[in-house]
């Protein structure tokens, strides 16, 4: 009975280890026939599940660090940018709905909300004639959903708040912010907005009551700043927000504003202007070219607790217009500190800080550039998550700024490419790696499916198994019912005991203890 009982739990036992979260270490021998999929994965590499979004697929996937998917999600929508694992294990992304009035990039139209086995759960639609929904959004800890919009603004409307006619088209589009309670199956009620266009300055018209010097109103938005005239849609397109971001211990939203160079924070819940802007002061004439910081940047973010620099701000500084060429760079900024609740500011500098704390790559090179999307992520061992989005490239680096892991796109407007075929339309927005700890990965199967691209080359992954809780008996990050299983069966175990809890040589009453108070909890 006993043997029989072993050789069941032995089967189970296969089966949980089939599924388990490991490290890899692993380097491919560079050959001319590979292009695309995993070049490298060492051992210093964080461990954990990648979400990849190719910007022109309606699929998601879910990658573990060899480059095997894990999970996948189908829509009808293509990319339109962002996708983001919830902690119920979830999918919510934005889809593309195409516009004859919106036609930019990162347009959107559509949130969707796929259970981890990709029934559509919930979605959210504005890709109207006046309000289009773009690149990114955020769920907040309510779970209402922030995200950016564009809003229409004709030319009548600019002109009669400061806009100079000559650099105004047909209409302008401004930022609008919305948060979104959603109503499940479908829809959302709008509990708060705000509009940029209800924050003006301008110093070109004397007789209207916007009327000001853009230096003496750090909390507002120079409506004549980086306008050109005509009738292109990037001419309409006057501000261009690309990432939010929230923060829950102030209420503070995040966003990246490439059009002015500029990352702002302002007030959620609140109709108040500007709180803290950075990286152009051109932008409210308190600095000149010299002093810019941004260049075309994407993903502003805070980091978050628990980090390496939490509380700083990260974010992919792609460089486009940077004067001594078109380079990119990953910096990280450290926020002044707060007065009275206030950013510090004087009658006549700019805010600080005057310059990032940390950037890769230490020397700036031509080789690394990206001249639209991209993201950066700081990973739980101090590693950060770099996406070269336009080449569809990810690829992780340590505190010494060498590559630990390497890794490009293989899926394109078309599907999955052929290895050794010339990666192309592989760009990726950004993408986020989530911890194997995470709740949403709690339970589920982690079995790995195969590299995404066709004709993979043979890969050898050496497992290195790196528990983070000795109740952790199989490995998968958490401490459940497979674990007590194990447990049952080597329960007596006095000599050589291969899941000694207490690391006193033998199994008993004190290593079933430590497992029972450890049970249900993520290691």
């Amino acid at each position: 009975m006993i043997n029989s009982i072993k050789t069941s739990l032995s089967v189970i036992m296969l089966v949980l280890v089939s599924s388990i979260t490991v490290t890899f270490s692993y380097s491919l021998a560079q050959t001319p026939e590979q292009s695309i999929g995993l070049f490298t994965n060492l051992d210093q590499a964080y461990n954990g599940y990648t979400i990849l979004a190719p910007t022109s697929s309606k699929s998601t996937y879910l990658i573990n660090n060899c480059g095997e998917e894990i999970n996948s999600w189908i829509s009808t929508y293509t990319a339109g940018m962002m996708a983001y694992l919830l902690e119920d294990g979830s999918l919510i992304r934005a889809g593309r709905i195409t516009s004859q009035i919106f036609q930019a990039g990162g347009i959107g139209g559509i949130i969707e909300k796929y259970s981890w086995d990709g029934e559509l759960l919930w979605s959210y639609t504005l890709a109207g004639d006046s309000i289009h929904l773009h690149h990114d959004f955020e769920v907040l800890p309510n779970g209402n959903v922030l995200v950016i919009a564009w809003k229409i603004h004709s030319a009548t409307e600019a002109i009669s708040r400061g806009r100079n006619p000559l650099l105004t088209g047909v209409n302008i589009w401004t930022t609008y912010i919305l948060e979104i309670e959603p109503t499940y199956p479908e829809g959302g009620q709008i509990v708060w907005s705000w509009d940029a266009f209800d924050h003006l300055v301008q110093n070109y018209d004397t007789s209207l009551p916007s009327f000001g010097n853009p230096k003496d109103f750090p909390d507002k938005i120079d409506v004549n700043f980086e306008a050109v005239g005509g009738l292109s849609y990037g001419a309409r397109d006057w501000l261009h927000a690309n990432s939010i971001d929230y923060n829950p211990s102030t209420g503070e939203i995040l966003l990246s504003m490439r059009s002015f160079n500029e990352l702002w924070i302002i007030k959620r819940g609140v109709d108040s202007g500007i709180t803290y802007r950075w990286g152009n002061p051109m932008a409210y004439n308190r600095g000149t070219v010299n002093d810019k910081k941004l260049f075309k940047q994407h993903d502003c973010h805070w980091i978050k607790n628990g980090l390496l620099g939490a509380g700083d701000i990260l974010f992919y500084n792609n460089g486009s217009d940077r004067p001594a060429g078109s380079y990119s760079s990953v910096d990280q900024m450290e926020l002044p500190l707060l007065i009275n609740g206030v950013y510090p500011l004087n009658a006549n500098d700019p805010y600080g800080p005057e310059n990032s704390i940390w950037t890769y790559p230490e020397t700036l090179t031509s080789e690394f550039f990206s001249q639209n999307i991209s993201g950066v992520q700081r990973l739980p061992n101090d590693n950060t998550l770099i996406c070269e989005g336009a080449s569809g490239h990810l690829f992780e680096v340590n505190e010494l700024q060498e590559i630990v892991w390497d890794y490009i796109n293989p899926i394109n407007l078309y599907g999955p490419l052929t290895q050794g075929s010339k990666p192309f339309i592989n760009s990726v927005f950004r993408s986020i790696r989530y911890a194997p700890n995470h709740p949403a990965l709690a339970g589920r199967d982690l079995t790995p499916l195969g590299p995404l691209e066709l004709e993979p080359l043979p890969m050898v992954c050496t497992i290195n198994y790196a528990p983070t809780c000795p109740a952790d008996l199989n490995y998968d990050y958490f401490v459940s019912v497979a674990d007590l299983m194990i447990a049952v069966s080597t329960f007596g175990c006095n000599t050589n005991c291969p899941y000694d809890v207490d690391d006193d040589g033998t199994f008993g009453i004190t290593d079933m203890l430590v497992l029972l108070t450890a049970f249900g909890s993520p290691c």
